[in-house]
């Protein structure tokens, strides 16, 4: 406890409200991804790490959503179907400080714990790979539909001759945005769609890893590890999924890649602040010229691109 940062202190908080509120209306969850790795290696984070991730099973997932009005402030719940989150998996926050992740989605929060459903499915099952892709396919879209794009950013875009980010800003602006609601009546579909799958094994749709698919039997039982000064769930085939997702999970990695992943554009872990608030204090940061896409970023564009607008 000593050794955690603010933001972790903070963040453990939220997921001690988080742990009693599913205890309170029966709901299972299990640590995932490095959550996990964090509970078996080190009994609480990572040092370096700055996120909780869990999974939950369907039926428990939808009920804690069904509930969210249940919780008591500063605590909210974000679902990707209100059509505000850019996140296609639940976010369980705290309103009492103040992130902003990413400066093209305004979307602010707080600290918070990632909620990755698990349904049922398979890697190499025909209509599971199927959902999969047309989930991430149109989480794409939708993304692009909350984009916060400016006639004056597209302008600058072509005035600094970045021709590639001026055509993506220019679609955000006129093809994806006047097509949110349509992106979410098929992400909705989706959904149903991926929920009537049947099949020996769980698999969460959510973050991007093709690999993140089980046997139903990792999770038949859990146990509780000690995490910080409280205790985490984590599923009875730990070693096997972890295993599959890092392979040798318990070596530390090199110094240089213990970093964490998520750099936000704005963090006040001290007040409460809006938007507008938020945009006028960083309005240098906000004017600055703006950068080329990365070839990684211009790939994916592209690749979305075969599958049409």
């Amino acid at each position: 406890m000593n050794n955690l940062s603010e933001f972790q202190l903070i963040l453990l908080e939220v997921y001690k409200k988080f742990a009693g509120f599913c205890e309170e209306n029966g709901l299972t969850f299990y640590a995932a991804y490095g959550t996990m790795i964090g509970a078996v290696r080190h009994h609480g984070f990572i040092p370096w790490d700055d996120d909780i991730d869990v999974y939950m099973k369907r039926a428990d997932y939808d009920k804690l959503i069904a509930l969210r009005d249940k919780l008591d402030a500063p605590y909210k719940i974000s679902c990707v179907l209100d059509g505000n989150s850019p996140y296609s998996f639940v976010k369980f926050y705290t309103t009492s400080c103040t992130i902003w992740e990413y400066k093209h989605f305004p979307f602010i929060i707080g600290p918070w714990i990632d909620v990755f459903p698990l349904d049922e499915g398979l890697e190499g099952q025909e209509d599971s790979d199927k959902a999969y892709s047309e989930l991430h396919h149109l989480m794409w879209k939708y993304r692009k539909s909350l984009a916060d794009v400016t006639w004056k950013q597209i302008g600058q875009d072509f005035i600094h001759l970045n021709g590639f980010n001026g055509f993506i800003n220019l679609a955000k602006k006129c093809w994806y945005a006047p097509s949110k609601k349509k992106y979410l009546k098929q992400l909705e579909q989706c959904i149903t769609n991926i929920k009537s799958i049947k099949s020996v094994g769980l698999r969460s749709y959510y973050n991007g890893l093709k690999r993140d698919a089980y046997p139903k039997e990792l999770f038949e039982n859990a146990i509780k590890l000690p995490f910080e000064d409280t205790y985490i769930t984590v599923p009875n085939g730990y070693d096997h999924i972890l295993t599959l997702l890092y392979k040798d999970y318990m070596q530390l990695p090199p110094e240089e890649k213990r970093i964490s992943y998520h750099d936000s554009f704005y963090i006040n872990l001290k007040e409460v602040k809006t938007r507008e608030e938020i945009l006028k204090e960083m309005e240098g940061k906000i004017n600055e010229k703006a950068k080329p896409l990365s070839f990684k970023v211009i790939l994916d564009e592209m690749k979305h691109r075969k599958s049409g607008f």
